[in-house]
This record gives C-alpha cells, structure tokens and sequence, in this order.
C-alpha cells in the first residue's frame, strides 16, 4: 500500500444547502407575526411609561416646590397646552394651574419641567379630562381619569393608566378577565 487516502473536499453540498435555507424560510413566515406583536407590545408599554414617568416628576416637582404643576397635551412648539384629550402630538410638565399655563419665555428651564414633542406614531394616547394638575401636597384633585394607550390592534390590546385624587399613578387591569383592561371607573377601554 501506498499510504495514499483520499481526501473529500469539505463543506456543504447545494442539496443541503437548499435544505437549510427552506427551513429557514418557514420559520421566518411562522415567527414574523409573533415579532410584530413584540414590536406593537413594546411600543405601548414604551408610550405608557414616558407618560408615567413625567407625571411622576410633576408630582415630585409639585411637592418640592410647594407649587402647582400642570400636565397636559401640548402645542408643537412646547410652550404651553392644548385644549383636547388628544396626547399624541405630545405633551408637556410646567408650572401652573390650567389649561392656559404657558412657558416663561425669559427662563423656559424654570417653568417647564419636562416636554415630550411627539409620542410614538403607531400609539394614541388619550385621557379624560383633559390635564392633570398637581397641588402643593402632590394630590390630583379633579384631575382623576385614565390614559388609553391604542394602535391597531383596538381595545384588546391597549394599555392604560389611572390617576387618582390622591395623585397616584397605576396601571389598568382586566379584573374582569374579558381581555381588555378597564377605566377608573371599572369600564372597559375603547379606542
């Protein structure tokens, strides 16, 4: 014997690997779905927290100032609030006490505390009424109600969050398991 062994050159053949690629063709076509529910999920639950989190700060801002802080919808230049229900285009912390609170133009870092210029545009937000004041103790008197955070999908998969008198934020539940989360009020959402 000669000691001479053949050698088979390595790698895939075109067989396998068209094999591999359909298969992962079809599960690209099964999980496309299921990431765009993901996507749609995350993009409501990011909306809900960005509003969370500021009326967390006009609560806290309320308190340490012994002042009044107004939440609202804003106008696209930032400078005060709009007269709507419609938070999608944005909305603004500043100090004041209504609707007609604007934004000290001399030292707009003292007047306004925070400003979101849009919210995600595959995401809704309303809220009834239509702005949250803060007093000086940090309760929301009169601006009890809940956000609905809707795209698409409808009311079976919106979010919201209630406001209480007190001031407190928290999120909305399906108590009664129908798969849509309820107001304030105990009444289902709708978008």
């Amino acid at each position: 014997m000669s000691g001479q062994f053949s050698r088979r050159a390595g790698g895939f053949s075109l067989i396998e690997l068209m094999v591999v690629l359909a298969v992962l063709a079809v599960a690209l076509l099964l999980a496309g779905p299921a990431f765009t529910d993901l996507i749609r999920d995350n993009r409501l639950v990011s909306s809900a927290y960005g509003v969370r989190a500021t009326l967390n700060l006009a609560r806290s801002e309320a308190l340490s100032r012994r002042d009044r802080v107004v939440v609202c919808a804003s106008n696209a230049a930032g400078t005060g609030c709009t007269d709507t229900t419609n938070w999608s285009g944005g909305y603004i912390a500043l100090m004041g006490d209504g609707v007609g609170a604007t934004v000290d133009a001399a030292n707009p870092g003292l007047s306004r505390l925070h400003w979101e210029n849009k919210t995600n545009p595959a995401v809704t937000v309303s809220f009834a009424p239509k702005l949250v004041v803060f007093d000086t103790i940090g309760s929301a008197l009169g601006s009890a109600g809940t956000f609905i955070f809707c795209d698409v999908r409808g009311a079976s998969k919106a979010r919201g969050l209630i406001i209480t008198n007190a001031g407190m934020v928290a999120a909305s539940v399906d108590s009664d398991a129908n798969g849509v989360v309820e107001d304030g009020a105990g009444n289902d959402v709708s978008c």
